[in-house]
């Protein structure tokens, strides 16, 4: 590969070689000290994620979050104060690629330092001391924890994808090109969701702000009791209950795939999951849910596709013991594939029945009846 000191990058940087990748190989590798210190500031990114607007309002103490209510809901399934999860953010890849759960605090779970104390309080008391009650309001409470999690999520992952481009020093050309290939598959992935997700938070700010719900839609569905699997996440799902692919994501910014957000979790000792998406983003959304609406258990595929397709998500330990040796690897599986590869497509089309609470209804909210 022959390039000119003055010319680009072939890395595509945007920056002249002689600057770039010029003596690439030559140069010291990146320490362990400093891969640490980069995954560290992953957790250490601190900011309030309330409407702008409000800003001037927020105390100077940024709080630990939880995404997942920790007094309603992960003591519902807690054993000696723990609960199980398959967040990646936790997990060593460095002794195998397969993801199993791991034991976590319910202080530490769920947990995000992305609201002030005076906004997590004032935003979302109504479902944090009240009853869930499947209101318009509480729905939209929800989902705005959900989407701002997502969004301080991605943005804190910047950092790391940052490093990764760096992690070619002291490296052969050819392992320099693959590492590049690799970083700008993962951040210009981040890069995307982040504009998706800014959109969407920006939907909801002004939702909050002007008190108006309507451009919001919800299916709700009510369990006989908490469930065992918990989650918080925003997603554009690829693939369909079908064993179809519902959409395929471009790499355009301005268009955005149609998104949805799933809550599961508890309140006064009764389950929920909540689905959530825009108006705007009904046609995805609303043929997934048709499609989960004919299937022969409604809690099982749901949590199917929570695992498919989530990493912040919580399990009851008991439930995961009486689950036994044969299902848990199942359920480990469908979850590691999207660590190696895309997740397939056919994962929710036939599910086994792993009880996590049984469905005893289900209604919508802004939103017309689903035809069945």
């Amino acid at each position: 590969m022959k390039i000119g000191r003055n010319e680009p990058c072939w890395c595509g940087s945007g920056v002249k070689y002689k600057k770039c990748h010029l003596g690439r190989a030559k140069q010291s590798a990146i320490g362990k000290e400093q891969i640490h210190k980069t995954l560290n500031s992953f957790n250490s990114k601190k900011c309030c994620s309330a409407p702008s607007s409000l800003h001037g309002e927020c105390t100077t103490k940024i709080i630990k979050a939880h995404s997942v209510s920790k007094s309603s809901s992960l003591k519902e399934i807690a054993v000696n104060g723990h609960v199980l999860t398959t967040f990646r953010a936790k997990y060593d890849f460095s002794k195998s690629s397969k993801i199993t759960p791991k034991s976590v605090g319910i202080n530490q779970a769920s947990t995000f330092t992305g609201f002030c104390s005076r906004h997590d309080n004032e935003l979302f008391s109504a479902i944090e001391d009240e009853p869930f009650d499947s209101s318009e309001y509480h729905c939209f409470l929800v989902a705005y924890r959900a989407v701002a999690r997502e969004l301080f999520t991605k943005e804190a992952a910047s950092n790391v994808f940052g490093l990764l481009k760096d992690l070619d020093k002291g490296k052969s050309l050819a392992h320099q090109v693959k590492i590049q290939e690799i970083s700008k598959h993962f951040s210009g992935n981040n890069d995307l969701t982040m504009g998706d997700l800014s959109y969407i938070k920006a939907k909801l700010d002004n939702m909050l702000l002007s008190k108006n719900y309507d451009g919001l839609e919800h299916i709700v569905f009510e369990l006989n009791y908490a469930p065992s699997v918990m989650a918080s996440a925003v997603l554009g799902s690829e693939i369909d209950f079908n064993g179809g692919v519902l959409q395929t994501p471009s790499s355009d910014q301005n268009d955005i795939p149609d998104y949805l957000s799933i809550n599961s979790f508890a309140s006064q000792g009764h389950g929920y999951i909540v689905i959530s998406w825009l108006s705007e983003h009904s046609t995805c959304s609303k043929k997934l849910i048709t499609q989960l609406l004919k299937k022969e258990s409604i809690s099982n595929s749901l949590a199917m596709f929570m695992f498919a397709l989530i990493e912040n998500i919580y399990m009851c330990p008991a439930w995961w013991e009486r689950l036994g040796e044969e299902l848990q690897n199942y359920v480990c599986d469908v979850y590691s594939q999207g660590v190696s590869k895309h997740t397939d497509v056919d994962v929710l089309v036939s599910v086994p029945d792993i009880k996590i609470a049984p469905v005893s209804k289900w209604i919508t909210v802004n939103c017309e009846s689903f035809a069945l």
